[in-house]
């Protein structure tokens, strides 16, 4: 029998949170789960904190042993569950192993990395693999990069009309107390930021994208990485979001234009988290007129459209939310999911 979600990596501070949230949330009372990491005491003790906590009994919660450096011990996961929650970062250092696991036994993979080389390279190295067992690979399912994807394809179902371009602003708020980050999602950022440059990452998007697709007729202006903006939802200095967001959101539309023919475009304390939140705001330039893909706009863009979105505490609790929402979709929102992959997934049951 497979659990239909297993989350790996649960005693670190984003995994422990996802945990928490999941046994907190209605949306799975009838989801079976289970928890995965290297040390079954250090588990025990997470399951009886969230109990305390909580005032839910976790305690019985099955606990599998696995860890990424004994393959053995990450295939008998894979084999146990439907979707593996994956919390145990740097991915680039950590993250490949569980991946080829889950693609090699039939069970999906999501994962909360925003490091982008590592992602990409995932997606390169074992896309053919998963197509055969019918697992699904899903990154970048925390902050990065759900907020930023879900907003720009909103923005574009209603447009009524075509969408030329979108810039994005996140504006961040701390209590009294500040903000903090664990040191988990401090060493997944100097990854990236390590990766990001490195001779390997040039060619992936080309690799990954290798379609031509209709280019924007209006460039978006472009902006100095230090500027004043000043809109009617926002006001204030803005600098480049460093996150892997751009690349993500690109990739979806790229898949929009070329399958679809869619056109595109230590932690913090618990008072921290608690009084901390994010906005996210889309502001989209676009034409009143929808052209077939192969026809180009003339002239400006003629209507402007602005999405917000508004959440808590970016780093655990929007990113807890945002992967288990994403688990449970492959879980349960199987007709929208591709048609030949679903039935590979029904075949592993």
């Amino acid at each position: 029998m497979r659990f239909d979600i297993v989350i790996y990596g649960v005693t670190g501070f984003t995994g422990t949170f996802i945990l928490e949230r999941l046994v907190k949330s209605k949306e799975f009372e009838n989801i079976s789960y289970a928890v995965a990491g290297r040390n079954d005491e250090k588990i025990k003790a997470v399951l009886e904190e969230i109990t305390q906590k909580t005032g839910i009994n976790v305690n019985e919660t099955p606990i599998i042993h696995a860890d990424s450096s004994i393959e053995e011990s990450l295939n008998n996961m894979a084999k146990k569950a439907k979707v593996i929650i994956n919390g145990v970062g740097p991915y680039s250092l950590y993250g490949e192993t569980v991946v080829k696991a889950a693609v090699s036994n039939g069970a999906s993979h999501v994962d909360i990395s925003g490091e982008q080389t590592w992602i990409e390279e995932m997606a390169l190295k074992y896309n053919e693999d998963a197509k055969k067992t019918g697992s699904f690979v899903v990154s970048a399912c925390g902050f990065d990069s759900i907020p930023a994807d879900l907003g720009v394809n909103y923005l574009k179902k209603h447009f009524n009309g075509d969408l030329n371009d979108v810039e994005a602003f996140i504006r961040i708020y701390s209590g009294p107390e500040g903000y903090s980050l664990n040191t988990g999602t401090y060493n997944t950022a100097i990854m990236f930021m390590g990766s990001f440059f490195s001779n390997r990452a040039k060619n992936l998007p080309a690799r990954l994208m290798p379609q031509s697709i209709q280019k924007n007729v209006v460039k978006p202006k472009m902006r100095i990485p230090i500027s004043r903006v000043e809109k009617e939802f926002l006001s204030g200095a803005v600098f480049p979001f460093m996150g892997c967001d751009k690349p993500i959101v690109k990739r979806s539309q790229y898949y929009d234009a070329t399958v679809r023919n869619i056109r595109p475009n230590n932690g913090p304390s618990e008072r921290q988290m608690k009084e901390s939140s994010f906005s996210y705001y889309f502001s989209g330039r676009g034409y009143d007129d929808k052209l077939p893909l192969d026809q180009e706009h003339r002239g400006n863009p003629t209507k402007t459209m602005i999405v917000s979105c508004k959440g808590p505490d970016l780093a655990y609790a929007a990113t807890a939310g945002c992967v288990l929402s994403a688990a449970l979709t492959l879980i349960k929102d199987t007709d929208n999911l591709p048609k030949e992959l679903v039935e590979l997934i029904e075949n592993t049951e």
